[in-house]
């Protein structure tokens, strides 16, 4: 019931929506309108409003909106020959058929509108982490800097700052960047990397190489003759001051230790401790103090090391596992590329895919050494039980990290409409890509979806919330706008090119040819229904 609900709620606003589109342009355009039904099958409910009959079917899978004239053999009286569609202009019937589809199209601008609107906070534009040899390295850029402006366009959000660099894949970027209360500009030209995009389609996308986290001082130690490995010190311990003073994140702590080289270090440090209670398992914090002095003889080294490069855990009979890295290891290269984040590490295994793959790894007390990792693809259903695979590694590092807090938004109005033009175009444009792949072979059959599907879709968006139902709801509808474009007889797309015929002919096409493209039409809708339904089916028997 539940589902059947989620599945009502969710596709009786598109419908609505699509039939008002065609019944408002044709009371714009003074056709009559002789029926408006959401449904079919026999009337449940129905009233007269005017020259409208409006009423309620059973069979919830459309709706239709009966104008007069629409048919080119149907009989008129004299007093509605004006008010009959085929007796208007072009124009006129382009606009009243072009209306439903454009009316779904619409409709997601307004979804996230509301959507964007409700938001009060977003995360801000100040720089977290900075990956090794990326742009943003190249061109002296530092964790704490906040990202003001990018070509003189101000930047209130860290998406805002995405979506400028993302669209300008190695070319020059002037940032204005403010750093202790001081703005100043820095040149900056994104790398340019090839991905793909939502739809599998490769594109090029331009990175800063920076991340929003911040990294907290937590350490590693692979010396084991480091004072701080005698001191009892262990990886994954917590730094929080060094010689009285707080420390925050990684880089503050390396900033510490660089002013302290010369003398004893005073460290206070907390150590994850797992406890089980009676809510479950979870983490307690001890708290440690440490005493340091540096040998001169390692070039004043105390063997502390950010611990991101550190591995934490190792999945039994994974790749990595295979390759002989073990908890407690430091990744110091990947293919004989250096080394200082974890991100980095992440960025050439993706890159590699699954051909075999260099590391350079160190345990504990030994000397580095090479290993090869190949890793495996494992596959996986998404929330809409949709087929995804990724690159298992089977290694993760230390990662406790934080983001800044976010800021209120600026111009709630503004940024509501800006974000709901952008995220509405993407997904047209992806909803116009995914359209265009299936019509050149370039993506098959097999991902159609019949009602079964979507009526599975709609009671798991239900389920996660309003937010992912909307989310939904706002792609359906662009579906369901782009299909009834879609120059196919019997949908609106099909009626709109007959409209185009007959105005390149002059006249228009004879009512043997329609009855036969029709039928064409028809029987192609059948066909593509059931392999829809066919793969819906499989889906559930595989699940």
């Amino acid at each position: 019931m539940t589902y059947f609900l989620a599945f009502i709620l969710l596709i009786g606003p598109l419908i609505f929506i699509h039939e008002l589109g065609h019944l408002l342009a044709a009371k714009l355009v003074g056709v009559k309108a002789v029926r408006f039904s959401l449904g079919f099958g026999p009337a449940l409910a129905r009233v007269q409003i005017g020259e409208t009959e409006y009423r309620i079917a059973p069979i919830p899978l459309g709706g239709y909106v009966t104008l007069l004239g629409a048919s080119p053999d149907e009989e008129l009286s004299p007093q509605d020959a004006d008010r009959a569609l085929r007796n208007k202009p072009l124009w006129a019937r382009y606009l009243v058929l072009g209306a439903g589809p454009a009316f779904n199209l619409l409709l997601p601008l307004f979804i996230y509108f509301a959507f964007f609107l409700g938001h009060t906070v977003v995360a801000p534009p100040i720089i977290g982490t900075v990956l090794d040899d990326s742009a943003a390295a190249a061109s002296d850029l530092q964790s704490g800097d906040r990202i003001v402006a990018i070509e003189g366009d101000d930047i209130h959000a860290w998406q805002e700052m995405q979506d400028r660099v993302r669209v300008a894949p190695g070319r020059e970027l002037r940032l204005q960047i403010e750093r202790d209360g001081v703005r100043f500009d820095r040149f900056v030209t994104p790398r340019k990397s090839v991905a793909k995009n939502m739809v599998g389609e490769h594109e090029a996308r331009g990175l800063l190489g920076v991340t929003q986290w911040v990294y907290a001082p937590q350490i590693g130690i692979i010396d084991t003759d480091s004072p701080a490995h005698a001191e009892g010190l262990q990886t994954g311990d917590i730094i929080t001051s060094v010689n009285g003073e707080p420390v925050e994140t990684i880089e503050g702590l390396e900033r510490e230790l660089e002013r302290s080289r010369d003398g004893a270090l005073r460290l206070t440090y907390l150590r994850p401790q797992a406890v089980r209670g009676e809510l479950g398992r979870y983490l307690w914090f001890d708290s440690y103090h440490a005493r340091l002095l540096p040998r001169h003889e390692r070039g004043q080294s105390t063997g502390l090391l950010p611990a991101n490069t550190f591995v934490r855990t190792v999945e039994p009979d994974s790749p990595a596992a295979k390759a002989g890295i073990a908890p407690g290891d430091r990744v110091l290269a990947v293919a004989d590329r250096p080394v200082t984040r974890w991100e980095t590490v992440a960025v050439l295994l993706d890159r590699q895919g699954e051909q075999p793959l260099a590391l350079t790894v160190q345990s504990p007390g030994q000397a580095p050494r090479e290993v090869q990792v190949t890793q495996e693809i494992r596959s996986y259903r998404g929330l809409y039980k949709d087929a995804r695979s990724y690159l298992w590694f089977g290694a993760e590092p230390y990662h406790s990290r934080m983001t800044p807090p976010p800021e209120p938004i600026r111009g709630r109005f503004t940024y509501a409409m800006r974000s709901a033009l952008t995220t509405t175009g993407s997904m047209l444009m992806m909803m116009w890509t995914t359209l265009r792949q299936m019509v050149t072979g370039e993506r098959g059959v097999e991902e159609l979806s019949s009602v079964v599907g979507i009526f599975d879709v709609a009671g798991t968006a239900a389920n996660q919330g309003w937010a992912e139902f909307l989310r939904l709801m706002a792609l359906l509808s662009i579906n369901l706008g782009f299909v009834n474009l879609l120059p196919i007889p019997i949908l609106d797309g099909g009626h709109l090119m007959f409209f185009t015929i007959e105005a390149l002919r002059r006249r228009p096409l004879s009512q043997r040819a329609r009855e036969i493209a029709s039928a064409i039409g028809l029987v192609i809708i059948l066909l593509l229904l059931l392999i829809a339904l066919r793969n819906d089916v499989m889906r559930i028997w595989m699940d």
